[in-house]
């Protein structure tokens, strides 16, 4: 758990932040590509050799939820957040079956709102990368209403 935010006036633009890190097994990738995204890559192994990813990998949409939940999981927003509006969202790597992901962010923007003095917006940009080699497999721009 991190210490939570008491308002959006603790964040500084450009400040980074450390959200450890999360792992992604084999039964979670293939569960989730199951159910939500099931490309072979995602949901057969013997299928997913004979793809451009040469092995099973797991699904964007997977990658990004778990860093999302991960996040969440820290506690840093949890008296703060009154929801978000957009991701923008990029996976730069395949992540596959064992694979740890360390998460950071950086305060891109903060904009305090002039119609609702008791909230503003915030711009962070996150970071997953894998502990192994350093190589980025997730970033995404979120855009989030807090209170102040």
């Amino acid at each position: 758990m991190m210490q939570p935010l008491n308002s959006f006036d603790e964040l500084s633009q450009g400040q980074e932040l450390q959200f450890g890190s999360f792992t992604m097994t084999e039964p979670e990738i293939l569960d989730f590509a199951r159910r939500f995204d099931p490309q072979p890559f995602h949901v057969d192994p013997e299928r997913a050799k004979g793809t451009i990813f040469g092995g099973l990998i797991a699904s964007g949409l997977h990658t990004q939820a778990a860093a999302f939940g991960h996040i969440l999981r820290t506690g840093l927003f949890e008296k703060v957040s009154l929801g978000g509006t957009e991701q923008v969202v990029r996976w730069p790597a395949p992540v596959r079956p064992g694979d740890e992901i360390a998460v950071s962010a950086r305060v891109e923007e903060l904009i305090p709102s002039r119609s609702k003095p008791d909230r503003g917006v915030a711009k962070i940009r996150y970071f997953g990368t894998r502990t192994s080699d350093g190589v980025v497999v997730l970033d995404i721009l979120g855009t989030h209403f807090l209170k102040r």
